[in-house]
């Protein structure tokens, strides 16, 4: 069972399976939750509201042509450290 984000403790969402795991139920059937996860991105559990885990910016204006190459820069803050290669604090899956 996939909690809402609310009930989880955000901090955790630096590890990628957590924000993978969050995309169970994610509308969008045409964005993927991997992909999403691996940018940095986590699903709140509302509507189709995104957040990057690192500058906390939250995405949501998907387009029924909407593929995961179009995730980039534009959905993070432009200072996100993420984004940027400065954070450490990510935790990538293993294989």
């Amino acid at each position: 069972m996939v909690l809402p984000v609310a009930a989880r403790i955000e901090s955790d969402m630096r590890e990628e399976r957590s924000r993978f795991v969050t995309f169970a139920n994610f509308p969008p059937r045409n964005v993927s939750g991997l992909r999403l996860a691996q940018a940095g991105f986590f699903y709140t559990g509302c509507d189709e509201i995104v957040k990057c885990f690192c500058c906390h910016r939250y995405y949501s204006r998907w387009h029924t042509d909407d593929v995961i190459f179009r995730t980039g820069s534009f959905m993070h803050a432009a200072d996100c450290a993420f984004m940027l290669g400065t954070d450490s604090s990510n935790v990538p899956m293993q294989d």
